[in-house]
């Protein structure tokens, strides 16, 4: 399948990112644009934003990894009936009690929508925001020390519309007493498991640096702190080591493209290694992440379901690759807005391994060499002749977002 104008290569290689971007080329045209960007670390966040949405895939491994570490210890809760997400940072997890008094607390407030902004944050999120306090940005007035906020514990959350619920979120043991700090609760009769995303840090830092090891302590400190900074924002190469029933994934390869016009069409190519102990059986599938059945805002008219752009037909072996092709049709947008997509893989009602495509929807594309709004088909982005130059690793992924909220203990 051909590809559509505006298509970014991300290949990494070695801790870099190299995006060539085409602008015309799918349609036929000469290349009118070439840029080359280094993969973001961590540190690089510190001055450029006040989202920490841009380590939202690393801090989803390091979630992953609490959960190999101790299995329940975070349970997901989602979006819907009162509970909003406000913002694309939010990881949904917390303890089991505190997510049997969340809910109950939400029944009893029929009628009101809570506003989460903040509820599991990792070691790397909690880092940017003690940074960004220290450097007196974002309007950040409190924040914890790394390894130190109960975020950290998944017995905290942040809620925007706070003062409607202050009472009613006390009835169901969630309390509001951190000075300062208006929008957060506390779930104090949660488990105290801070440290635990410390280590499934230096768990994944040793995995992917087996050169550079550091103690597994739990303990943030020097050592810690400084490969935090440097750890790559989009995701380490080699992510959790639990697979459910021995099902696992690894990412081999992305070719999706990077900035598109609204309404145009265009191919994404995957290679999928199998990482697990166990095959992937036929019809295991690419889904949108949770909640289960979630619509893609990049649905095709070609996916199978809205929620899942391809099926594989045959079982992968352990070790095995497959490659995966599908359209993505980006969203008639009127501004340019850059949108992250995450996906799972799906056998039966197991999910396991996480990706994400992050596409930056920009009406003024077609200007610069795009085709028009429904175009598909095309020649591919990368030339042949560039893609034996480039060896792909692990595909780089960069994130953006936007500031959801001004206090982070």
């Amino acid at each position: 399948m051909g590809a559509a104008g505006g298509i970014l290569a991300d290949v990494s290689r070695a801790g870099f990112v190299v995006s060539i971007a085409f602008a015309a080329a799918a349609c036929g045209e000469a290349p009118e644009l070439a840029q080359i960007e280094a993969a973001s670390m961590v540190a690089d966040h510190e001055t450029t934003t006040c989202a920490t949405a841009v380590v939202i895939e690393l801090s989803r491994q390091i979630a992953g990894e609490v959960d190999c570490m101790g299995p329940g210890q975070l349970v997901p809760f989602a979006e819907g009936d009162g509970i909003v997400f406000a913002g694309s940072a939010v990881l949904p997890y917390v303890s089991e009690t505190a997510r049997e008094d969340l809910l109950a607390a939400v029944q009893a407030g029929a009628g009101m929508s809570l506003e989460v902004t903040s509820a599991y944050r990792t070691v790397v999120q909690q880092y940017l925001l003690y940074r960004w306090f220290q450097l007196g940005r974002c309007g950040i007035t409190a924040a914890a020390v790394p390894g130190n906020s109960n975020h950290e514990s998944g017995r905290a959350l942040d809620v925007s519309n706070y003062s409607a619920w202050i009472a009613t979120l006390a009835d169901h043991a969630w309390d509001h007493s951190v000075p300062g700090d208006p929008v957060h609760f506390d779930h104090t009769q949660s488990p105290d498991i801070r440290g635990t995303d410390v280590m499934a840090f230096q768990r994944l830092w040793n995995r992917n640096n087996p050169g550079d090891v550091i103690d597994e302590d739990g303990v943030w400190g020097p050592a810690t702190e400084a490969r935090v900074k440097v750890s790559p924002a989009e995701g380490f190469a080699q992510g959790p080591t639990c697979a459910p029933g021995g099902l696992a994934m690894a990412i081999d390869s992305i070719d999706a493209p990077r900035v598109m016009p609204p309404r145009v069409q265009a191919t994404v190519t995957l290679v999928l290694r199998n990482s697990g102990t166990s095959p992937w059986p036929a019809g295991t599938a690419l889904v949108t992440a949770e909640p289960a059945g979630r619509a893609s805002d990049f649905a095709a008219a070609s996916w199978p379901a809205a929620d899942r752009p391809a099926v594989i037909d045959a079982e992968v072996a352990p070790g095995a690759t497959v490659m995966l092709e599908f359209d993505v049709t980006a969203p008639a947008l009127t501004t340019t807005v850059e949108l992250t997509e995450s996906f799972a893989m799906a056998a039966g009602s197991t999910r396991f391994g996480m990706m994400a495509l992050v596409i930056r929807v920009d009406p003024d594309a077609s200007a610069s060499g795009g085709c028009s709004a429904g175009a598909g088909g095309g020649g591919r982005a990368m030339s042949v002749a560039l893609a034996l130059v480039l060896v792909v690793a692990f595909a780089g992924r960069r994130r953006r977002g936007h500031r959801r909220g001004t206090i982070a203990a």
